[in-house]
């Protein structure tokens, strides 16, 4: 959970050319990305379940026993983590956001969990999460509290990596309210990460840093890269189109800037999955899912678990596109161009292959043809001299084979998105 505000003080090769601009793009695509944090985590973007967005910080266990953020809350998650399908495909981490504290430390200035929400306390959660073959998430703050008042880590970071440690926690989400400054904001995340790898526990680190960073400064992803596993940009996700929409404007805009440094071991956050809750329509809840996968997003749903739609566990459990999310090149999608409304999105994949995005933004009307040249895909590689091509979303379908000179025609929904995977046959 995080506050918007941070809180101080409070055109296509020729084909002469072809050959040479292929090997010329497949060096480039193996150039290596900046030195990541050196803890071996997240080499792959991290997939689990987050409780903020659907849940926020309800802690009223007495009117609402089902949905305030409670050991009960979690204990029912992971068993349906276990039993539905959900680690099968690879959601791994169940994580804690803001409100599982006490109001205060204990007398030896350790974080305690509430004591009637977590009566068991972390560590018994902890066990509990790793029986069922999960990990546990939690979060903390870098500054004097959390965004919603609880006690922050700042002057205690070294006691509560440890305390973590102790626990048996897998993962810590590191928010970013009531700094003094962006230097002490800084200091508090790389002491932090430091404190987390001393522990010798594997740890993912979760940062907030340059969300907190860019009404101030442009962030130095380079040095965030080197402290942190993944790190918000921009603000909460909200269970609404416009939500998702502008965290795919800001993504696009920014793009010149924080794609290249995503790879393994680091990736830009956009936020939660709000798949199978209330406010996404069915096409919109296919494009958050296509472009989580291409912008190489860690996929931490929100939503219960409990209550969810086949079709949405369906779409979050959808096999080819996590192997897209997930594909071990690690490089994270683009926005291509966009023309007329319609956005065209790519991302290069691992054995040549390409993942491309086509989304209509166009909110009136019905379904619109749009077509591509195959040549400008894929740095104009993708499918050189010709490729397979198969729609992923919204429904499964082998297109067949495309030459480098084909044009391929299709129709996307309002605010809804065509996946492609291509595959390319270089003989």
């Amino acid at each position: 959970m995080v506050t918007v505000m941070m809180r101080l003080m409070s055109g296509v090769q020729q084909p002469g050319c072809i050959l040479a601009f292929r090997f010329l793009a497949l060096v480039l695509w193996d150039v290596p990305v900046a030195w990541a944090l050196n803890n071996g985590l997240a080499m792959t973007p991290t997939m689990g379940w987050l409780h903020w967005e659907r849940f926020m910080c309800n802690i009223d266990c007495k009117e609402e026993p089902d949905s305030c953020i409670s050991e009960k809350l979690f204990m029912q998650m992971a068993d349906l983590m276990d039993s539905d399908g959900w680690k099968k495909v690879g959601y791994e981490y169940l994580c804690i956001d803001d409100c599982w504290m006490a109001a205060q430390r204990d007398s030896k200035g350790r974080l305690q969990a509430d004591p009637i929400r977590f009566p068991s306390g972390i560590r018994h959660l902890a066990n509990y999460v790793h029986s069922k073959g999960l990990k546990l998430g939690i979060y903390a703050d870098v500054g004097k509290k959390t965004c919603a008042g609880y006690p922050g880590s700042l002057g205690y970071y070294d006691i509560d990596a440890k305390t973590f440690a102790s626990w048996g926690v897998d993962l810590l989400k590191f928010d970013g309210c009531y700094c003094d400054s962006v230097e002490q904001l800084a200091d508090g995340y790389k002491h932090m990460s430091l404190a987390l790898n001393k522990t010798g526990r594997s740890i993912v680190y979760s940062c907030e840093w340059p969300l907190y960073m860019w009404p101030f400064r442009k962030p130095n992803y380079t040095e965030i890269r080197e402290y942190c596993n993944h790190w918000r940009n921009s603000g909460d996700i909200y269970d609404s189109w416009q939500s998702v929409k502008s965290i795919l404007d800001w993504t696009s805009s920014n793009q010149k800037t924080i794609v290249s440094v995503a790879g393994p071991g680091g990736w830009n956050d956009p936020d939660m999955l709000v798949i199978g809750n209330f406010g996404l329509s069915w096409d919109q809840q296919i494009t958050q899912m296509a472009l989580w996968a291409i912008m190489a997003a860690p996929l931490l749903m929100s939503n219960d678990l409990r209550h969810i739609s086949p079709q949405a566990k369906a779409l979050l459990q959808n096999k080819d596109v996590i192997a897209i999310n997930q594909d071990p090149l690690g490089k994270q999608g683009y926005l291509l161009r966009k023309e007329d409304n319609i956005e065209v999105w790519e991302r290069p994949l691992s054995n040549l292959a390409w993942a491309v995005a086509m989304v209509n933004l166009q909110e009136i009307g019905g379904p619109r043809s749009y077509t591509i040249n195959i040549a400008s895909l894929g740095q104009g590689v993708a499918c050189n001299p010709a490729c397979h091509i198969t729609k992923l979303l919204p429904v499964k379908k082998k297109l067949g084979y495309y030459g480098w000179t084909s044009r391929l025609k299709t129709r996307i929904n309002p605010t809804g998105t065509v996946l492609l995977q291509l595959v390319s046959q270089t003989t």
